[in-house]
């Protein structure tokens, strides 16, 4: 049954256009997006930190965060966050390069809240997101550090990654829910009380 199912959308494939290739496919792509945060006169961390939990249990399938002790004092000029290797000196990061890839995370060394999210609603189609965003103060107000990798699978002979592409020619993957939970993070932190501004982003906007 299940090699009847692959034929018929092997067939659908060839009809549509983008469908072309089969090629088993593996595709990860990273962003990041950094926003100022200027809270008005009484708007707390607390409220701004919570109007960004709200927003992403929306879209997220998992939610993990960390609520950290402010630096003393706290930096003049925002900090910004890094990429680090966790494993760079392990057999299980030796064996992450030799394969291609990578097991870099980003950290943020002075955030009052590290929040880290995943999707897998669709991972049965070979789409997974992971998200992660670090809340970091400094003299004058915020920074909001937002980090996303998206990772899909494509091609092959498999029904279900058979059937994830012929659909993603229609209705896209979901890495279309990031750019919504972005837009709701911002309007959520602005609802609380504060300016939300662009500062950097990649791609760039």
């Amino acid at each position: 049954m299940n090699s009847i199912k692959s034929l018929i959308l092997i067939a659908s494939c060839s009809a549509v256009v983008g469908c072309a290739s089969m090629t088993p496919t593996t595709e990860r792509i990273e962003s990041y997006a950094i926003y100022n945060v200027q809270p008005n006169e009484g708007t707390t961390t607390g409220e701004i930190s919570n109007a960004i939990e709200e927003e992403v249990r929306k879209e997220m399938s998992e939610v993990r965060i960390n609520s950290n002790i402010p630096p003393s004092p706290l930096p003049e000029e925002p900090p910004r966050f890094k990429m680090t290797d966790a494993f760079s000196d392990t057999q299980l990061g030796a064996l992450a390069a030799a394969s291609g890839n990578s097991l870099s995370v980003p950290s943020c060394e002075e955030a009052v809240m590290t929040l880290k999210a995943d999707d897998t609603s669709m991972s049965q189609y070979g789409e997974n997101t992971v998200f992660h965003l670090c809340l970091q103060p400094y003299t004058e107000g915020y920074n909001i550090d937002i980090y996303t990798a998206f990772t899909k699978k494509s091609g092959g002979f498999s029904a279900a990654t058979l059937g994830a592409t012929l659909a993603r020619s229609v209705t896209g993957d979901s890495s279309q829910f990031l750019p919504r939970t972005i837009d709701g993070i911002v309007t959520g932190v602005e609802e609380a009380g504060a300016e939300v501004t662009l500062v950097e982003s990649y791609p760039p906007e």
